[in-house]
């Protein structure tokens, strides 16, 4: 070993030892006071000075239950709008909300030009095919029910889709109808994803013919999509009959196939299939390569019976309101009052107020399904929305909703309170069945609370 790292071994290091341990201990010791002066410090907050200080100088946090009075009303929108893709279908009879049944109507894209030929294949049969969603099924799902199946023979147009979400009129291409199959719809409740329902000769041969006028695979699909949806509008899945059957069984999401099946002429063994399916291109948001918007979304298209309890109610101020999504029910809340607080505050003081927080608390009486936050929405008189919000929190007897932005720019402006109206919802626009009803009555617990600071 090197001499000078022998030297330090023996001579230094023990030297070093002592003298750290010396440190640790001082160390120790002044921990030690420390933590006993800062227990020794238990006197309240001190106002040494504040006594000399002008009052507006000062920053108050203050809470207020107003003394606004809310009620509630249950409201209808029929044409249950959807923000997602849903192809929603069936029948559902609730003892509390009533009856709905579903169906929609929705043009049909080819999912890929697979032929080089037509010429080249023989067409052996074409199935009808739903496959289902396990996320969203509400209802009895052992009941079987029959659906029906058309074929659309008039335009659906944009203008359908916006004159049914936005002003709850019927699609207008519903008017011309031609029935293809019924369907037994009988298995919801197995393990199977899918249901192929064969189409009968006659029916293959006529779309085929429609397929066959439109058909080249050295064009794109686009360009095929755009000729086919003038020969085949569209079909349309709904009840038997497009009616109420007086079925309590289900509602389900599914998705729609058109599916058409060849060999080819030379060899048998060789098999080829076409594909045609729905888009899920909004008609509000239509593709830049699109401007006449081939592709377009489904048309979810509801109709609805209410009990007596809530049809001879709706639109009037009542002790139970209801929300629930396909069904169309959404609660309004009305506030009496409310700008008269904020005139108030503005007249007793100039100084600015900042609302730190405002809570709306909406009373549960009873939930029908699963739990789902629940979501408000504010329009103006133009019926824009001008703010949303999903249910904070919820505890065993209430929906809680944070609205302080709201409040904050209402206590700003001039409008009052009613120039806006106020709607409880189902979240996601009405693509569930969930449905829950809400206490009008408990004036404990139906308020709203501000925390302000001025």
């Amino acid at each position: 070993m090197p001499m000078h790292i022998l030297t330090f071994t023996t001579v230094f290091y023990p030297i070093y030892l002592m003298k750290n341990k010396m440190n640790v201990k001082f160390s120790l010791l002044g921990c030690l006071c420390c933590l006993l002066l800062f227990v020794s410090c238990n006197k309240g907050d001190q106002t040494i000075g504040l006594d000399t200080l002008p009052g507006s100088d000062l920053l108050k946090t203050l809470v207020d239950s107003t003394s606004t009075t809310i009620t509630l009303s249950t409201t209808d929108d029929d044409s249950v709008r959807s923000s997602a893709v849903s192809y929603m279908v069936g029948e559902m009879n609730d003892d509390v909300v009533g009856k709905t049944r579903a169906g929609f109507v929705t043009r049909l894209y080819v999912q890929g030009l697979n032929l080089d030929d037509l010429a080249n294949f023989v067409l052996d049969s074409a199935c009808f095919r739903i496959s289902k969603s396990h996320k969203y099924v509400y209802g009895d799902t052992n009941t079987d029910q029959t659906f029906s199946l058309y074929e659309v023979t008039q335009d659906v147009t944009v203008e359908d889709c916006k004159n049914y979400c936005q002003a709850k009129t019927t699609p207008a291409c519903l008017s011309s109808l031609n029935l293809l199959m019924d369907i037994d719809f009988k298995k919801h409740a197995d393990s199977d994803t899918s249901y192929l329902y064969k189409l009968s000769d006659d029916v293959v041969n006529a779309i085929f013919a429609k397929i066959s006028a439109c058909y080249d695979a050295s064009q794109s699909p686009q360009h095929f999509d755009s000729l086919f949806i003038k020969q085949f509008k569209g079909v349309y899945l709904t009840t038997k009959d497009d009616a109420f059957n007086d079925a309590k069984s289900v509602i389900v999401h599914c998705i729609p196939e058109l599916k058409f099946y060849f060999h080819s002429k030379s060899d048998a063994t060789i098999t080829q299939s076409l594909v045609f399916a729905p888009s899920p291109q909004a008609y509000d948001k239509p593709l830049s390569s699109d401007p006449s918007q081939i592709y377009l979304q489904a048309i979810n298209v509801f109709e609805h019976e209410y009990p007596t309890t809530i049809s001879s109610n709706l639109n009037t101020e009542t002790s139970e309101t209801y929300v629930q999504g396909f069904n169309g029910l959404k609660t309004n809340v009305h506030f009496s009052g409310l700008e008269s607080w904020r005139d108030n505050m503005q007249l007793n003081s100039s100084d600015p107020l900042l609302i730190n927080i405002a809570r709306l608390s909406i009373p549960l009486k009873e939930a029908r399904n699963a739990y789902l936050p629940l979501n408000l929405r504010i329009y103006d008189d133009s019926r824009k929305l001008i703010y949303s919000t999903m249910s904070a929190t919820k505890d065993s007897t209430c929906y809680l909703f944070d609205i302080q932005y709201f409040m904050q720019y209402l206590y700003d402006h001039s409008a009052t309170a009613d120039d806006y109206s106020y709607e409880i919802c189902i979240p996601e626009n009405n693509i569930y069945g969930n449905a829950f009803v809400l206490d009008g009555t408990a004036s404990n617990k139906l308020k709203l609370t501000i925390t302000y600071t001025k």
